[in-house]
C-alpha cells in the first residue's frame, strides 16, 4: 500500500476536493489556521504558567511578523536576479516565496527582542510558543502538499520502500508524477514534534526539544526532496541549516544554563 492511505495525505486530498481554492490561497489559509491554533494552545499554556494573554499574543505576533519579514528579505536576496527587474513583486508576500531558515531565525530574534522589552525571560516565552511553532510547521507542510512546494523526488515501482512512500503529486509547476510524499511525512513529523513539545513543557525543555526535532526532521526529509540541490558534501544549504538547528536544540537540552528555575514553566 502506498502512502496515499496515510492520514496527512488523505486529509490533504479530501480538503482539495472540498475546497476549490488556488494553490497559494490554500497554502495561506492553512498556514493561517496553524497560527490561530498555535495561538490558542499558547493561550491555554500561558494561563497555566501565569503568563498574561497580551504577552502571549504579542509573542505570537512578533514571531509571525519577524519570520515573514526575514524570510521574505532572504528569499528576495537569493533571487535578486529576478526581483531587480520586478521590485514591486518583492513586497507581494502573498504571492509566495519565503526562505524557511530565515523565517525561523527572524521569528526567534523577534521573540527574544519582545521578551527583553516586556521584561519576560525569553526561555519562558520560547517554551510557551514551541508547540504552536510545531503546529505552524505542520500546517505549512500541508499547504505545500496542496500547492506543490517542497515536492518529493520522483520514484519508480521497482524502488521498494520509496515507492510505498509515494503518491501522484504535483511539483511547484503543476507537473504530476509519482513522488515521495515528503509534505505528508513532514506534516506527520511536525505533529509528533508538537506532542513532544507539549508534553515536555517543564523547566526549559519544550523549545530545545522542538528545535531538535524540527531540525532533525528537516535534515532527514531533505534527502527525499526534489526541490533541493546539493551544495557541499551531498547536502543542500537548507539541510546544513537544519542540521545546525538540531545540534543547537540538543545543546540547549543538555546545557544546565538554559533550564528555567522550578516554578517558571512547570506544568
Amino acid at each position: 500500500m502506498r502512502l496515499s492511505a496515510s492520514v496527512p495525505y488523505t486529509v490533504g486530498v479530501q480538503m482539495r476536493s472540498l475546497l476549490d481554492l488556488p494553490p497559494w490561497s490554500a497554502y495561506r489559509l492553512l498556514v493561517s489556521a496553524g497560527v490561530l491554533l498555535g495561538l490558542l494552545v499558547s493561550f491555554l499554556r500561558g494561563r497555566r504558567w501565569g503568563v498574561p494573554p497580551l504577552t502571549v499574543a504579542d509573542g505570537t505576533l512578533a514571531a509571525a511578523v519577524g519570520g515573514v519579514v526575514a524570510g521574505r528579505v532572504a528569499y528576495v536576496a537569493a533571487n535578486w536576479a529576478y526581483f531587480q527587474d520586478h521590485l514591486v513583486q518583492a513586497f507581494q508576500v502573498w504571492r509566495g516565496g519565503l526562505s524557511a531558515p530565515a523565517v525561523l531565525l527572524g521569528a526567534l530574534g523577534a521573540v527574544v527582542l519582545l521578551s527583553r522589552w516586556r521584561g519576560v525571560d525569553p526561555r519562558l516565552l520560547l517554551d510557551l510558543l514551541a508547540p504552536g511553532a510545531a503546529l505552524v510547521a505542520g500546517f505549512a507542510w500541508l499547504g505545500c502538499l496542496w500547492a506543490g512546494c517542497a515536492w518529493g523526488i520522483e520514484v519508480r515501482p521497482d524502488q521498494g520502500l520509496l515507492w510505498h512512500l509515494s503518491a501522484e503529486l504535483p511539483d511547484l509547476y503543476g507537473l504530476r508524477a509519482p513522488r515521495v510524499a515528503v509534505q505528508a511525512m513532514g506534516a506527520g513529523w511536525s505533529g509528533l514534534a508538537f506532542l513532544a513539545a507539549l508534553l515536555a513543557g517543564r523547566r526549559g525543555r519544550s523549545f530545545p526539544l522542538w528545535l531538535l526535532l524540527h531540525g532533525a526532521g528537516g535534515f532527514g526529509l531533505g534527502f527525499l526532496r526534489g526541490d533541493l540541490s546539493p551544495a557541499w558534501g551531498g547536502l543542500s544549504l537548507p539541510q546544513m541549516f537544519d542540521l545546525a538547528t538540531a545540534l543547537a536544540g540538543l545543546a540547549l537540552l543538555v546545557l544546565p544554563g538554559w533550564r528555567l528555575e522550578r516554578g517558571k514553566g512547570d506544568d
